[in-house]
């Protein structure tokens, strides 16, 4: 599909910020503090089928800015169309100023109910990943602007996603192949909770937007379908809905481990019920061992989003034994217990991660380090449970290897002051700068500290856990991009990026430490990938033109050369790409 290019400059509604037509500004102690919107749970299939997954009330709070879009303080719905360089007009507060005004019509006519659904439930997973139970901090965007952009109906294509250069998610609409029913993305809770995921992750750990190996784009892949299992199980009629059968394991059914079922279905050859269509599921048996060899970024996530569920079940199942019962009030109170500690293990994990080339082995330990770090008894045995999932997906062969002894204690560090290590960058740099020998920095690596940050977390009981600081620095090196496979790539000079995460207490002592190096396996993995990428096809080279609109064109990647200096970014897509017979072709 042949990118657009971008409108008129009169046309472009998000230069220069966001202009609304009716936009206010609520001082604390007046009126709106909380606005109330309807939302579809999963998507307008689902909801057809099982009329108790339809739709929902959720409450926004504490909203100081409110404005048509809907506008707030960090989302912004431009319901921009690039495919017909148009902007609809955006959905308006009821003079009741608790509510966004939706039209009466058909679901699929009713562009300001579209427009709500999307901005209330990014909304809401928001508040719930920046919970003090889960990463408790407030998530930065990775890119220069405050808000996050929302484009509804951002073209008509089989596809959605994320993008930081113009800093919105794109969500576009096209007609089912067999049913001839139209598919609006934006009305998938899936898609826009895993979209979201895409920002997040790369306002949390912006270098894994860079080009490092196809295990990095597989964990981005992979956070997407977590944070939309993460939401779907945050809302109550969802859990009752599942634990309300008789199952007494999810093995059974699929109602939160299929992800975009009306995606799937509209891609699908045959019109059939949901349990036969999704995007991809959570349900699989991969392991490591059917990833050698591959590079397609959402094939490799089926992996990690599988241990994802298995731990989910593996705790379920647990809390049901425990109660010994399968009545449906147990059964629903151990699915939100259980949807609470996966979530917290999981995503507390990335504070855990190193800040570049993150692979899953990285993953899998730091999911068990902060995990011991907050509940240094396992009492439930929940880090036993995902050793035993991280081995059967063999991300590890032995259980040992999740809790290494630590190779950096207290006493190997100069000048450790915690207060004036953690009072700013500049310090922080001279700290690291200060133990370039024991971090295992050479002196010549000019590295910058990218994060410095501190977390207020809460445990399952409620009390607060120890306060995390937690400082993240990188630099790069170079791989010259030789041999003809590289085309106009050919002699260039790509980064190799390398960096580090450093976690301390409030006390000052040492929690974690994790480090990326300059070696020859990563070099060879960087030159592999790269060489694939530019054989394959996925490569564009950067004219400069890129649209708020516009679809992703024909390639996932863009390459940007500059004196001699190559530099690859992708674009986080809902989709599959493959090759057949010389064709690409896409599949759900």
């Amino acid at each position: 599909m042949k990118a657009l290019g971008p409108p008129p400059e009169s046309r472009r509604p998000w230069l220069g910020g966001v202009t609304v037509s009716a936009f206010e500004v609520y001082k604390k102690n007046q009126a709106v503090k909380t606005i109330r919107a309807e939302i579809i749970l999963k998507d307008p299939l689902v909801e057809e089928e099982i009329p108790t997954l339809g739709r929902d009330f959720v409450e926004i709070k504490d909203e100081a800015c409110i404005g048509t879009g809907p506008t707030s303080s960090r989302i912004a719905v431009i319901d921009y169309n690039g495919a017909l360089d148009r902007v609809f007009k955006g959905a308006e507060l009821h003079h009741d100023k608790t509510r966004f005004k939706t039209g009466r019509r058909p679901l699929e006519r009713d562009f300001h109910f579209h427009q709500v659904n999307a901005w209330a439930i990014i909304h809401k997973t928001l508040a719930l990943l920046e919970n003090p139970d889960v990463l408790g901090r407030r998530i930065p965007w990775a890119f220069e602007w405050g808000r996050l952009k929302v484009l509804p109906h951002a073209g008509y294509w089989e596809n959605a996603y994320y993008d930081r250069g113009t800093g919105a998610l794109h969500f576009f609409y096209f007609e089912g192949r067999c049913s001839g029913r139209p598919v609006f993305t934006c009305l998938s809770h899936d898609i826009v909770t895993h979209e979201l995921g895409h920002a997040v992750l790369d306002g949390l750990k912006p270098y894994y937007n860079e080009v490092t190996s196809a295990a990095t784009g597989g964990f981005h892949e992979y956070f997407g379908d977590a944070i939309a299992l993460t939401a779907a199980l945050d809302h109550r009629k969802v859990i009752v809905e599942v634990a309300g059968r008789q199952d007494q394991v999810l093995s059974t059914t699929s109602l939160i481990a299929n992800i975009g079922q009306q995606f799937g279905q509209g891609l699908a050859a045959e019109y059939g019920s949901i349990a036969d269509a999704y995007l991809r599921t959570a349900q699989n048996n991969k392991t490591m061992d059917d990833l050698v060899g591959v590079y397609e970024e959402h094939d490799y996530s089926e992996v990690m989003t599988g241990a994802y569920y298995d731990l989910l079940e593996n705790v379920y199942t647990h809390l049901i034994e425990q109660k010994d019962s399968r009545k449906g009030n147990d059964r629903v109170a151990a699915l939100y217990n259980a949807a609470r500690v996966v979530r917290r293990m999981m995503l507390r994990a990335v504070d855990y991660c190193p800040p570049v080339d993150v692979r899953y082995f990285d993953y899998a330990q730091a999911v068990f380090r902060a995990d011991k770090m907050a509940y240094p008894i396992d009492a439930e045995e929940y880090r036993n449970m995902w050793a035993g999932v991280a081995k059967g997906r063999k991300i590890i062969r032995e259980s040992g290897e999740l809790d290494p002894k630590p190779a950096i204690h207290n006493s190997d560090l100069r000048n450790l002051d915690i207060d004036n290590l953690a009072a700013s960058t500049t310090d922080a740099y001279d700290f690291i700068d200060s133990n370039r020998g024991v971090l295992g920095l050479s002196p010549t690596a000019d590295f910058r500290v990218i994060n410095l940050y501190r977390t207020k977390k809460i445990s399952s009981d409620d009390y607060r856990v120890p306060q995390e600081i937690i400082i993240e620095f990188v630099w790069a090196s170079e791989i010259k991009l030789t041999g003809r496979d590289f085309g106009p790539l050919r002699n260039g000079f790509l980064p190799l990026w390398c960096g580090g995460t450093l976690v301390f207490n409030r006390e000052g002592n040492l929690l974690h430490y994790t480090v990326k190096q300059d070696d020859d396996a990563r070099r060879e993995d960087l030159f592999q990938y790269a060489r694939y990428l530019v054989r394959e096809g996925y490569l564009a080279i950067d004219d400069g033109e890129r649209g708020l609109g516009a679809a992703a064109g024909a390639r996932k990647f863009t390459a940007t050369i500059e004196n001699g200096r190559v530099s690859l970014s992708k674009q986080a897509a809902m989709r599959h790409f493959h090759k057949d017979n010389g064709e690409e072709v896409e599949n759900g």
